[in-house]
Formats: C-alpha cells, structure tokens, sequence
C-alpha cells in the first residue's frame, strides 16, 4: 500500500469520526433553545476534563443562561440533553408522565460491570418496576423502627470515640471518620454483620466496603462519563466500578449468611432477612420475577452503595456547615439536650423523629449543597415540552434524549428560596418567609423513582448528629477550607485535601454513653 492510499484512508477516517463526533453540535441552535456554544468532541465538558471546574459549575453556567427559559441545552460530550428550569414542567415529567420518562440513564453500562449496572437505580422499564414493587417493603417506617437499636450502637460507639481523641489528633478529616459509621450501621443494619470500623479500620469489611462504593475522584468520575457515553470503550478495557475480588467478597458473604440462616432457622431485624423474605414470597407466588440469590446480593450491595458515600458525603458537608455557623450548631445542640433529657439519656425512635430543627438542618445542608448536581429521566416516548422562550417553537423530545433535573442550581435560584447563599435551616421551620415554591426541594427525588431509602438515610444521620452533637463540638481548624470550595474536575461534591475540621469534646453531656456501662 503506497503513501498516497494510507494518507486518504488516514484522511476519511479523521473526516469520518470528526462528523459523527459534531453532527450534532447545531442541535440546540435549530431548535432555538438556549444553550453554551459545544466544542468538537467535548461538547460542555471540555472544562470538567480539563480540571478547570466541576460538574456542579458546569451546569450552572447552564442552567443560569436564560432566567426565562423553561429549559435550556447542554452537551454532554456529543450527546444533546435538555437541562429543565421550570417546576410545573419538572413535575410532569417526572410524576405525571412517568410512562414517557420511566428510567434513568445509566451511569454504569451492564455489559461491562454486571453488579453496577443491575442495581435498582440501573433497572429499566417493567424490570424496574417489578424489583421496585418487591423491595419497596423493606424500608418502611415500621421496618426501619425495627432497625433504630443497630443505628444507635453504632452512633453511642462513634461519639464515645470521639469525646475522647487524644489533643494532637482532634483536628481530624472527617470524610474519612464518618465513613467508618456509614460503613457499620449498614454492615449491622443491611448484612446482619457486626464490625467495628471505628476502633479497627482496618477489618476487611470497611476495607472492601470502601473499595467499593468509592466513585469520587477523577478517575472514577472520567469512568462515569465513559460508561455513559462510550460503553463499547468500557466494555473493551474492562472498565468496572467493582473489582472482581470485592465482589466475591460481598456475594458471599451473602451466600454463607443466607445458608446459615436457613440451616439454623435463624431470624434478624436486617434488610438481608428482608430480602430473603422477599426471595421466598416471589420464587413460591409465581405472579412476580424470580429473585435469585445472585439477585439478593445485588440489592444488598444497591443498599451498601446506595447508603455508604451518600450517607458519608451529606453528614460531612452537615458538620462542615456546623463548624462554620456555630449558631445554628448551638441551636441543634440545645434541641438534641433537651431531647435527651426528657428521656433519661436514650434515644427513642419517635424522638428523633420529631425534632424539627434537625429536619431543617439537615435539608437546608441537601439544598445548599447537594451530593449530587442533578437527577435525570430518559425518554422512551415521544413528548413534547412547550416553547423553550417566549417566541419560541414547542420541542418534541425523542426517545433516547435525557432530560436532566438540575438539583443543585435549583437549590441556589433566587426564583425559589430568598437568599439562597445563605445557609438558613430556618427557611424550613416557616417555609412562607424563606422558600417562594415548595416544590423546589426533592433532594431524594420525584415522583416513583424516588429514592426508597430516603427514611433509612433521614434516620441514620439524624441519629449520628443527636450523639455526635451531644458528645462534641465541630469547630474551624487550621487546615478548614473556609469558605467550602469544592474540587475541580468530579461529578460529585467534594472538597481538595479532605473536609478537616477539630472536634471539641463538650463538658456536659445528657446521652448515656456505653463507657459508662
């Protein structure tokens, strides 16, 4: 083959994959809906890749081009997605249209990770529904009643902990140490297993457990985007979120745990026994889905990922935004006081329920910053959304388009909450003086797709905070990054070189510590 014939393969090749790579690039502008102007190859995302911001900033530049617009556009790479700005129009989709937007856009491409990408968030369409309607049980009210005491254990040992840090190790990443916590109460109230992360971690559970779960970082996050938008790339490299090695672990141990239950005729108040309940109700009434074990470990891990970072990243952004208005903090601390003392130093479940201040605490940290920048729906049915402008043409998207959801812009529109940069738990104690819509905040989402574990997580941080907050004081330290700034370059939130703040152990407290036992 002479130079001339390699140079114009060479040469259709390049032409080739630069067409397929912007063919798309005028989409937004045909349509006459408001978009930034993409690159080739990066569309929106060229900043991301290139480090210079991170996801949350990406689609808030977005998001605030038009404050008119009921939606606005945003290239993902070479994928055209629809960024949604008006309430009403989110609510259709999401609640009253849900047969034309009944999934998600996977983040994991089953092909080349079978555990990620058979999770419930990953399931599609009657699938979906069928695990959905199975596993919807196991974290109601009464269920999770049932679990409060492993929630508890595990709170009492992480305060104790901390109440009694030596002086040079007080100024801690917290990140890190509450993970131990997420790590133990899902271990107990998931797996039946009981470990101590907090005082040993280095068990192989967390050890594994956090090799696991761990999708923050840059690699990670650039797994993410080539999971979404190239599959074929990541089944070719073997690209998976869970090594193979973790996942032998955790499928066994379901394995020999559902065995020797079975064998012993054991019982637990654990989402595992849950899950075999289910699996035996299924597999014997022959009107729903079949659930495997192979299945039953899946959701098992659904539930560890799902609780562990989440859990993790939300009460570290809580005890950063305590440290840095101690206020408010002296404010819950008082709540969780006179809570304790009108139950002779024990928790209750109903108590914990009813403090108010927390509830707000804890939903204005999820609105100030979310986890997560957005929610999202695929469309599987032709629908068409009203004209993006004033003047505008009415758009129909097709099925395969994402609608994004954008949680994180949402949470900081003037359009929405009065003063939104301000941290204010009181916006939700009287919604009419802070929050203009009450329909702007779903920080676990809307409508079926919902998060089903949103009871679960509520409880668990409620009960981390109430003893953690008896027992200490969360203050600004020498390595606090103050004003929270998050890192660049992820899809997710966090901040470069860790969440550092010191803990100072209070000289009265009303919680019935387990040294005391």
């Amino acid at each position: 083959m002479d130079y001339l014939t390699i140079s114009l393969s060479l040469i259709t090749v390049f032409v080739a994959v630069y067409y397929l790579a912007t063919r798309n690039n005028d989409f937004f502008k045909k349509h006459g809906i408001p978009h930034v102007p993409p690159v080739p190859f990066l569309g929106n995302m060229g900043s991301l890749v290139r480090q210079k911001s991170n996801l949350h900033d990406v689609i808030d530049r977005t998001y605030n081009l038009d404050p008119g617009a009921k939606y606005v556009g945003i290239y993902e790479f070479t994928t055209p997605i629809i960024i949604l700005r008006d309430l009403d129009l989110i609510k259709t989709i999401t609640m009253k249209y849900l047969d034309h937007f009944p999934d998600h856009r996977s983040f994991a491409y089953e092909g080349a990770d079978p555990v990620f990408g058979s999770m419930l968030f990953a399931m599609k369409g009657e699938r979906w529904k069928e695990h959905r309607n199975m596993l919807t049980p196991t974290l109601t009210s009464s269920k999770i009643k049932g679990m409060f005491k492993l929630m508890t254990e595990c709170a009492v040992r992480f305060a104790d902990f901390l109440s009694v840090l030596p002086e040079n190790e007080r100024e801690t990443e917290m990140k890190a140490l509450l993970s131990r916590y997420a790590n133990d109460v899902i271990a107990s109230c998931v797996y039946g297993v009981s470990v101590d992360s907090i005082n040993d971690p280095k068990n192989i559970f967390y050890v594994y457990g956090r090799r696991g779960t761990n999708v923050v970082g840059l690699k990670k996050s650039m797994f993410v985007l080539i999971h979404r938008n190239m599959p074929w790339l990541a089944k070719l490299f073997g690209l998976r979120f869970l090594e193979k090695h973790v996942q032998k672990f955790f499928y066994d141990l379901v394995y020999e745990t559902i065995e020797s239950r079975e064998k012993l005729g054991t019982n637990r108040s654990d989402v595992l026994q849950l899950l075999m309940d289910i699996r035996d109700k299924a597999n014997s009434s022959g009107k729903m889905t079949t659930m495997t074990v192979e299945n039953v470990a899946i959701h098992a891990f659904t539930f560890f990922f799902g609780g562990f970072d989440s859990i993790t990243s939300v009460t570290t952004l809580l005890t950063q935004m305590l440290a840095e208005h101690p206020d408010v903090q002296a404010r819950l601390q008082q709540e969780i006081d006179e809570t304790l003392r009108s139950n002779d130093g024990v928790l209750t479940y109903d108590a914990v329920h009813g403090m108010k201040y927390m509830d707000a605490v804890i939903n204005e940290t999820m609105r100030f910053c979310p986890v997560l920048p957005f929610l999202d729906r695929m469309c599987v049915e032709s629908f068409q959304l009203p004209a993006p402008v004033p003047g505008g043409q009415p758009f129909t998207l097709r099925p395969g388009m994402n609608v994004w959801i954008p949680l994180a812009a949402i949470g900081r529109d003037p359009e929405y909450f009065e003063d939104p940069d301000k941290f204010d738990p009181d916006r939700f104690l009287n919604p009419e003086a802070g929050i203009k819509n009450s329909g702007a905040h779903f920080p676990f989402g809307l409508g079926q797709r919902k998060c089903i574990g949103e009871r679960f997580a509520m409880m668990e941080m409620k009960v981390l905070l109430c003893y953690v907050l008896a027992a200490c004081n969360v203050r600004i330290g020498s390595k606090t990054t103050v004003p929270m700034k998050l890192e660049k370059g992820l899809i997710n939130a966090n901040v470069k070189g860790g969440f550092w703040l010191k803990i100072e152990p209070r000289k009265v407290t009303y919680y019935n510590s387990s040294r005391s036992n």
